[in-house]
């Protein structure tokens, strides 16, 4: 597990071209064969196990962090409204809106009003 930690945060540059392959390919096959998956790790000279160990770190990085997890922010201590406006303004990024969800929960944990702020603040350009 030590190793997997060191490959999430030190990145070295071998690293960082897994990681950013890894995105890549995802953002790209968003629902990939085995096959597909094992052919990219046998393309940056991994075996399939490794690179699917980086996969699910990749995966744990970006959904075991987060202001609104660490603080146990849950939609119940959101205001309704402010949910219902972050999900529409993050289904801009990504195209699940469980993903979507959460990233506005992190938003709302750190600032109850964060989408009311920024319709202020666009509405200001």
């Amino acid at each position: 597990m030590r190793k997997l930690r060191e490959f999430m945060n030190e990145g070295s540059e071998e690293d960082n071209k897994i990681l950013t392959a890894i995105m890549d390919f995802f953002a790209d096959n968003p629902k990939p064969p085995d096959d597909d998956v094992h052919d990219l790790a046998e393309k940056l000279g991994l075996e399939p196990d490794d690179f699917e160990a980086k996969i699910y770190a990749v995966l744990g990085s970006i959904l075991g962090t987060g202001k609104a997890k660490k603080e146990k922010f849950t939609e119940k201590n959101a205001d309704k409204k402010e949910l219902e406006m972050g999900i529409k303004v993050e289904m801009e990024h990504t195209k699940n809106k469980a993903i979507a969800k959460r990233i506005t929960l992190d938003h709302l944990a750190e600032l109850p009003d964060y989408y009311t702020r920024l319709l202020k603040m666009e509405k200001e350009k």
